[in-house]
């Protein structure tokens, strides 16, 4: 393969990288550059070769720079949406027992909820979990 075809093949992983951001094809395209600087000043001239140092090259950087670049990359991400509830606390305005539906006031919003336990009217509950639009709640242990 010429030093042109490996460019080409670093450019295509480059634009998948942009495109899924996994980090990835990021170093199969620094491994493909690599090897296109090689061929072009005359070193491994067999395609054999060509894939052997493309190959070992990319698991190198995968195994030793990967790992670093993702933990300086990555943010604390914060739970959004129906998952920031998880954990939160509110009231039952209905009376809730298993098996069946009650409400939660949380947030200034009515939610359905269920519970494994019998749940009185105006007793604190926190969000346990989600599932669908309802909310599994359990009784606040003080």
């Amino acid at each position: 393969m010429t030093a042109l075809t490996w460019i080409i093949v670093a450019l295509v992983c480059g634009a998948v990288e942009i495109f899924t951001v996994g980090f990835w094809f990021l170093y199969l395209a620094i491994s493909a550059l690599v090897v296109a600087l090689a061929v072009s000043i005359g070193w491994f001239p067999q395609i054999e070769a060509q894939l052997l140092v493309f190959a070992f090259l990319t698991i190198l950087l995968v195994i030793f720079t990967r790992p670093l670049v993702v933990k300086l990359i990555r943010t604390n991400e914060t739970a959004s949406n129906v998952k920031a509830l998880v954990g939160q606390k509110g009231i039952s305005i209905d009376k809730i027992v298993p098996l069946h539906y009650g409400q939660v006031k949380l947030n200034g919003e009515i939610w359905t909820a269920v519970s494994s336990e019998e749940i009185e009217t105006g007793t604190l509950v926190e969000v346990a979990a989600i599932e669908g639009v309802k909310l599994i709640v359990q009784k606040v242990q003080e």
